[in-house]
């Protein structure tokens, strides 16, 4: 029968997958874009490939076509196959990073896109328990990461995002399950449940994802009841949702075979809205090209302008008071707000109202607290509530979420600081490349380290502002013998050790004064605050308060050198947050003498690069920094 535009529903594409100089005349022409052309060694883009693929689709655009995108993962790069490939959950992340890196560069030019979630492997070739483990959660991580990945393409204002299966694979009833039904088959389960990661069931939340299309892949003739099997996935899976067919017939006869199969499914009533040919042969490409110029002409596809969102970052620095949140697009911190710390749904209705008004979710958000991270978790311990990674997730649909502690942040601040970020107490004027210690006086005392290897810096947490803390003048003794008696819980075990952050901190300052207080036989005395001890000393109103400054200044100079000597940070040492910003006539010359006071190590302390930290909102800069970091591996 010979067919033309006129007998196929109003609107209906007629599409190829072949060469884009030969298909003028068509509506829209596919390209499938390989993860292993583009991120060869699985982390970098090549830009090469990506500008030839751009180049295809500006051909495409010029012959009057939709240009429409399938990422293909049959063969993973080389690296990511050494990791186990699908067997391994992080490969899903990767495969999303994949994704991203193609949306960002082209998606602004395409008519449609869509993961290709029809490669998986056989399951009946199975044998043997260890198999059925490798199988089950490749399946299963491939499957997360097409939905990651169409959630991702969401979040850039795509808005003809789909997913295409191979309609020839014989998983193709578990890949319509899952994505459609959000559960897998039974006899899979039954052979397979098992095998399957821990916690699978709820990672369909990111599994089932809206679709505004789905694409069927069939081969020439793996199956020639076509327009039954049409009714059944729509009947048990896909419902309304409008569905585009490929297939590659090898004849004239098969393509008219396959034009039967969509006239059929118009006279049902089926959402088949358009056909992918990729013509075997001379005469069926003609027959094509026959049918597509005779008849209505679909509407031209008119491309979108500025249809696509910038992509962005929320990065949080959560304190015991105020939380702020910055808005970081491209890079670069855009917006800051600050909000009074509360509870966790206090916070979750924050960042949930911020998403809203920007109208795309955030590509990541990482929130920085004063508290140890267990398992993806923070215990904020200046606010008394608890964090986690899924409930970042749930609260701002981010693909990527970390909570990290506080001076995790605070360390990743300085690694792109330069000489207009900085005050230099000693060294070189601008910070070189290297190893950098932060130390950071504020409520508490904290400390952190960037060590740089191999051109990267990686982050090292740990607890120094707990390091112990002893007399380092005779006149002293009595200062932490009277301390005792007000917090004999910090000291380590009988001796005069206290911990650092005791007498170091916005929290530990009152109780050095008070100590110093009662060796000078003061015991009703008032309590009074850092900020006002600290202006009492400054203008020299209150003798205790200049004590308490001076052995403020010398211990934590000292403890800042014998951090120095341990980790030698050739980047060098920075003192952040707001002790050392609002009050810098501490950080004169007795502060400069204790961190020097090395005995036989003096020189090596005085050769050591020491500055102040200028930078505003530290603790935003260090997220931002972690993040693109973390985005980057």
């Amino acid at each position: 029968m010979k067919y033309t535009r006129s007998d196929f529903p109003d609107g209906f594409l007629f599409g190829g997958v072949a060469s884009a100089e030969t298909a003028n005349g068509l509506d829209m022409y596919r390209i499938p874009i390989r993860w292993v052309d583009i991120v060869p060694d699985g982390r970098t883009p090549d830009i090469g490939m990506l500008d030839t693929y751009e180049r295809r689709v500006d051909t495409i655009l010029e012959l009057g076509m939709r240009p429409c995108v399938t990422l293909e993962s049959e063969v993973l790069p080389d690296a990511l196959d050494d990791l186990g490939g699908w067997r391994n959950r992080a490969v899903a992340d990767k495969f999303v990073n994949f994704a991203e890196v193609v949306v960002s560069r082209l998606g602004g030019h395409m008519f449609n896109m869509a993961p290709k979630a029809g490669f998986l492997p056989d399951q009946r070739l199975a044998t043997r328990p260890p198999e059925f483990r490798a199988l089950a959660r490749s399946v299963h991580h491939h499957l997360l990461a097409v939905g990651q990945a169409c959630a991702m393409m969401r979040s850039y204002g795509l808005k003809n995002v789909g997913v295409d299966c191979s309609i020839a694979n014989p998983g193709f009833v578990t890949v319509l399950n899952a994505i459609f039904n959000k559960h897998y088959p039974e006899d899979l389960l039954n052979t397979f449940g098992p095998h399957l990661p821990e916690g699978w069931q709820k990672d369909f939340e990111e599994i089932t994802v809206k679709v505004d299309w789905c694409g069927l892949s069939f081969e020439d003739d793996a199956r020639r009841d076509t327009l039954n099997l049409l009714k059944c996935i729509v009947r048990d899976h896909t419902g309304t949702v409008p569905l585009y067919i490929a297939t590659c017939p090898a004849s004239k006869e098969r393509f008219a075979a396959h034009l039967d199969a969509l006239i059929g499914a118009a006279n049902e009533s089926l959402p088949v809205r358009g056909a992918f040919f990729a013509c075997g042969d001379e005469s069926t490409s003609d027959s094509l090209l026959s049918l597509v110029t005779n008849g209505k002409q679909p509407a031209p596809w008119v491309r979108p302008t500025g249809g696509l969102h910038a992509h962005w970052n929320l990065v949080a620095d959560i304190g015991g008071t105020n939380t702020r949140l910055g808005v970081v697009t491209e890079g670069e911190l855009t917006d800051l707000r600050k909000h009074p710390t509360g509870t966790v749904t206090d916070l979750q209705k924050a960042l949930h109202s911020l998403c809203d008004e920007i109208g795309t979710q955030p590509r990541a958000v990482v929130a920085a607290g004063a508290g140890p991270v267990q398992n993806g978790t923070i215990r904020l311990t200046n606010a008394n509530l608890d964090l986690s990674e899924t409930e970042l997730a749930k609260a701002t649909g981010a693909h990527h979420t970390f909570v990290i502690n506080d001076f995790t942040a605070a360390a990743w601040s300085v690694a792109e600081i330069d000489e207009h970020d900085v005050e230099v107490l000693q060294g070189e004027a601008s910070p070189p490349l290297g190893t950098r210690l932060v130390v950071g006086p504020g409520t508490g005392l904290g400390v952190g380290a960037l060590l740089y290897s191999e051109g990267h810096f990686h982050t090292v947490s740990g607890e120094g502002g707990h390091m112990g803390l002893s007399p380092r003048h005779l006149d002293e003794v009595e200062v932490f013998n009277a301390a005792r008696r007000i917090a004999p819980e910090c000291f380590f075990d009988d001796t005069l050790v206290i911990e650092a952050e005791m007498f170091l901190s916005g929290t530990g300052l009152p109780i050095l004064y008070q100590a110093i207080e009662m060796t000078e036989g003061r015991t009703d005395a008032a309590t009074r605050s850092a900020k006002d001890i600290l202006r009492a000393a400054q203008d020299g109103s209150d003798a205790c308060a200049v004590k308490a400054a001076r052995m403020f200044t010398e211990h934590l100079g000292a403890i800042m050198g014998d951090l120095a000597v341990a980790l030698v940070p050739e980047g060098g040492v920075f003192l952040v947050g707001g002790v050392a910003e609002k009050n810098r006539w501490l950080f004169g010359q007795d502060f400069l003498r204790a961190f020097n006071a090395g005995g036989r190590f003096d020189e090596l302390r005085r050769g050591m690069n020491l500055y102040v930290s200028e930078q505003d909102e530290f603790g935003i800069v260090g997220a931002n920094n972690f993040c693109k970091n973390a985005l980057a591996r």
